[in-house]
Order: C-alpha cells, then structure tokens, then sequence
C-alpha cells in the first residue's frame, strides 16, 4: 500500500478546518497511520520544499499558465525567480503558526489525495474538492500581497516525493501498523466470499 504526506497548513488549522479535512480522508476509505500538531522548525520546512530545478518549474508553470489564461502579464522573469521567492513565502508560512501533519495509507494514496485535495489554485479546484469547497484565494491575489498562497493543505505529488517527505515530519516509530476494517472490506478477496 501507498503511503502519502499531508499537511494542513495554518490556514487550515486556524479557521478549523483539521476535522473536516481528516473527514474526507477517512470517508474515501484511506487509513490514518500517523497524526501530530507541530510549530514547525525552519529546518523542517526548509527540508520539505526542497529547491530543485524541477520544482521551481513546476510552480512556475502553473502560475504562469494561469496568468497567460487570464492574459495578465507574469511578475517573474524565470522559474528560479519565482520558485525562490515561493519557496522562501512558503517557510515563512509554515512556520508562523501550527500545522497539523499526517501520513495516509491506502491503494494509489498519492494520486488519490491529490485528486481529492484539487488543483493548487483554490478557485481553480473543482467543486467537491477540499479546496475547492473550501479556500477560493488566486495566484493573482497572492502575488499581490506578496504572500504565499493560502490553500490549506500540502499534499505528496509523487510516490517518490511522500517517500522524501514523510521522514522530514515521522520517524519510522511514529507510523502506526495496525488492522483497519478497510483492510479487510476493501481490500481482502476473500472478505465477501464466506
């Protein structure tokens, strides 16, 4: 089974959004393996946006590509102008108040969660997406504060990426192994059959 990081960032936490967002999780049938509050280090948040060049394109594609969409000029000249600056916004936002952390487990959790967690972008998500149903703030906006943007969760992209991730916030005693009725139910063949 697939493991995933998630973690619901400040603005999350402090409009109380924790039992909501956990709900969905849980309703999808995904197990809770770990779970913590924490007033993050900036060695930790530091750690867990790592600064590499495929990141910083990625977050430059997709805000740039919504800036052309809506054909309002880009404030960045390349993606290391932005990716730093992001990068920097995003530290200082995930220290300033606390998270709340948690590693899922389930059959393909990674693209799961992602799917329910919606596109980066709060009024790009769709609705019945977590930030879609409940965060509606823009790159524009964001940008214009000179602020990071504010969309209540980070969650995995990769397989590989949760890989990295999880031990930034868990050590290995942390993750729970335990028997989950889902265990059975969604994925025992047997299960249905006696």
């Amino acid at each position: 089974m697939e493991q995933t990081l998630i973690l619901i960032k400040p603005d999350g936490v402090q409009r109380g959004l924790i039992g909501e967002i956990l709900s969905r999780f849980e309703t999808v049938g995904l197990k809770l393996i770990a779970l913590k509050m924490v007033h993050a280090a900036h060695e930790d948040v530091d750690q867990h946006y790592a600064l590499t060049e495929e990141w910083m394109q990625a977050v430059y594609t997709k805000a740039k590509t919504k800036y052309d969409a809506l054909g309002q000029p880009f404030p960045y000249a390349d993606h290391i102008a932005y990716g730093t600056e992001i990068k920097n916004g995003l530290v200082e936002f995930l220290k300033s108040a606390p998270i709340v952390a948690m590693v899922l487990e389930g059959e393909q959790a990674v693209s799961l969660v992602r799917k329910l967690v919606g596109a980066t972008e709060p009024a790009s998500s769709a609705p019945g997406t977590i930030r879609g149903d409940l965060s509606h703030d823009t790159y524009a906006l964001s940008n214009s504060q000179n602020r990071p943007l504010r969309n209540l969760i980070h969650a995995s992209g990769t397989v590989a990426e949760a890989k990295q991730e999880i031990p930034v916030w868990f050590t290995d005693t942390e993750l729970y192994k335990y028997e989950h009725v889902n265990d059975r139910v969604q994925y025992d063949p047997e299960w249905f059959l006696s």
